[in-house]
């Protein structure tokens, strides 16, 4: 378990820089397993036997024309068969500094995402600066408005290796951008103010998906980073749709699947569950058509 004080510190620096890098959420005993799972998914990815995958030169879902990829779906999925990917996913740590993050009780926490970034093997590949629910063509007046919006989530990255690839603007998720961020969001130029979020193996960087930030992928460093959220959206609140629902999460309204996670995430995935049954032939959009 971690600490109240711990925690207490957690918060604060993710609400005045808008991320926090946690250690020791993968414990050291679990690196070289959590390693192992890693590869053999990553192989089943590479080799087409695992469909579900991010590609190289496109930036959202969805995804096809496979070469290169830059991720993997899904990777609780059953059909993979690693097991301690979902149980990681709910780990009573993981759970306890994420609801503190979101400022919620675990009963309030719904089930989400679990993927996982990697290195494509032939081509470097940067993503564009961006903020997940906030278009880049938003003038500061819609920005400012949608900025104000609460989605209720917390996303991260888990490192399983050293892992450099991930920038931000510190504090960006409380503020419209600057003219000088705006120009270099819209052009593809150098952004000022960015820090890289390094991670070494073994630390988790929680971050607020409206923060300013930007992913970089070089065949030359491997990279197996475990990537992920968890929501505590309110009754009838669907602000986080959109997000969450482009990806493919049919698999978790499997009864055989709910029958495998941990009782700590029965009921999250419940929440899930009937909120994908609200949105059943709705079509929720992809991330860039904001």
């Amino acid at each position: 378990m971690v600490s109240q004080a711990d925690l207490d510190n957690y918060v604060k620096s993710y609400k005045e820089h808008g991320f926090v890098i946690v250690p020791n959420l993968i414990r050291s005993e679990d690196l070289q397993p959590l390693r192992k799972a890693a590869d053999e998914v990553v192989d089943r990815a590479r080799n087409g036997e695992w469909k579900q995958v991010r590609v190289v030169g496109k930036q959202f879902p969805p995804w096809t024309d496979v070469n290169d990829i830059w991720g993997v779906q899904n990777i609780m999925h059953p059909d993979l068969g690693q097991d301690i990917f979902r149980e990681w996913y709910g780990r009573r740590d993981m759970l306890q500094v994420s609801a503190a993050l979101m400022g919620c009780e675990f009963k309030d926490m719904q089930f989400e995402l679990f993927n996982m970034l990697i290195n494509p093997l032939r081509a470097r590949y940067g993503l564009s600066w961006h903020r997940d629910d906030v278009k880049a063509t938003a003038t500061p007046e819609e920005e400012e408005a949608a900025l104000k919006i609460d989605h209720h989530g917390i996303q991260w990255n888990a490192a399983l290796y050293d892992d450099e690839s991930l920038s931000a603007i510190p504090g960006s998720h409380a503020r419209i951008r600057t003219p000088e961020e705006r120009e270099a969001n819209l052009s593809g130029g150098a952004m000022p103010g960015s820090a890289t979020l390094a991670l070494k193996a073994g630390e988790t960087v929680f971050y607020n998906n409206n923060i300013m930030h930007v992913g970089k992928y070089t065949p030359e460093n491997k990279r197996r980073t475990l990537h992920g959220c968890y929501g505590s959206p309110p009754p009838g609140d669907d602000t986080r749709a959109r997000n969450i629902l482009q990806h493919d999460l049919s698999y978790c309204r499997d009864p055989r699947f709910r029958e495998l996670v941990s009782d700590d995430l029965k009921p999250m995935l419940d929440k899930l569950n009937s909120w994908q049954e609200r949105f059943d032939g709705v079509e929720v959009g992809y991330s860039q058509d904001l």
